[in-house]
């Protein structure tokens, strides 16, 4: 699991916030939490229990607490010099009001980034939660393949050299999407899998005996979809005449990706099965059970009413 840091240029270049300050820093120093702060303990020189790493917000409650009368000189100077430490990533001000002169001074000395904005301080603390959450969401690189099979985002895994791309181009062919093949970029936000390429990789697959092939040009731009949440993961498995296989389907397994658990399948191959073809009904019948049909317990209640008649 890979820990993310955002500098605090790409954040203010996607905000489009104008620069008062920090022009040097901006670039280096990092953002790696969510959440933003309003400091209006801090203000009054209340500093206990401060989360140092965040983002500070200055709104019209803020500032208008700096212009009162009741706000102390000295307090606000600590303050100033407390935010612009080492370790907070940036101060915003909102509504495009004017930024405290003292603070102004004291951010230029330290090459702090003090960063202007017309949106108001709600409007930018939901909008960068959402942003951050994305940006600085878990993440995980897997040796698998991706599609869309009937809407839903099915994972497939396997041993090297097992057959995943080829099945891959055969679901393909049946007209389902292809996110990625070979490997998948998997992030853990608000608390789904979603699954993309690698930039390198988008739209390629790898074809043994042919090579590379660019999949949206032999099977059309609609053959390819650009990130999906994971539903389902398929694990080809070789195989072997001496394994006990579930004939039944009672046992689901898990597949374990960023802390969550992801319904998994074993599915055997051999020379003699169409894989895209036992991938599209191991699908349909995982919906189904998400919808509360399941074969299996249908299977064992028409099983006990015919053994029920006999008795009787």
């Amino acid at each position: 699991m890979a820990k993310k840091g955002l500098s605090v240029y790409e954040y203010a270049n996607h905000f489009g916030l104008v620069i008062l300050s920090g022009f040097q820093s901006i670039k280096t120093r990092l953002i790696t939490q969510i959440p933003t702060v309003r400091p209006g303990f801090e203000l009054c020189g209340y500093f206990k229990s401060t989360v140092r790493r965040r983002i500070v917000l200055l709104g019209n409650k803020e500032l208008d607490y700096i212009r009162s009368s009741e706000s102390n000189p000295e307090t606000l100077l600590k303050a100033y010099q407390y935010l612009t430490n080492d370790e907070c990533p940036c101060i915003v001000i909102c509504r495009n009001l004017e930024c405290p002169k003292e603070l102004l001074e004291i951010a230029k000395a330290k090459d702090f980034p003090i960063l202007l904005t017309s949106m108001a301080t709600s409007q930018l603390n939901v909008s960068s939660y959402a942003y951050l959450q994305e940006k600085l969401a878990p993440t995980k690189s897997l040796h698998a393949s991706l599609l869309e099979i009937y809407s839903t985002g099915v994972l497939i895994i396997g041993e090297s050299g097992i057959g995943k791309s080829e099945t891959t181009l055969e679901l393909i062919k049946k007209g389902h999407k292809l996110v990625s093949d070979d490997r998948v970029n998997i992030t853990f936000v608000r608390g789904e899998l979603i699954g993309e390429a690698p930039e390198l990789i988008q739209g390629m697959m790898e074809v043994r005996g042919i090579g590379i092939i660019d999949a949206s040009k032999i099977f059309g731009i609609n053959s390819l979809i650009k990130k999906k949440e994971i539903s389902y993961v398929i694990n080809l498995v070789h195989y072997d005449r001496e394994t006990p296989y579930d004939r039944l389907g009672n046992s689901l397994k898990y597949y374990e990706i960023l802390g969550k658990n992801v319904p998994m399948l074993d599915l055997p191959v051999s020379g003699a099965r169409s894989m895209a073809d036992i991938i599209e009904v191991a699908v349909t019948n995982l919906k189904l059970k998400e919808e509360g049909f399941d074969s299996t317990f249908e299977f064992e209640n028409r099983m006990n009413e015919l053994l029920s008649r006999k008795k009787n």
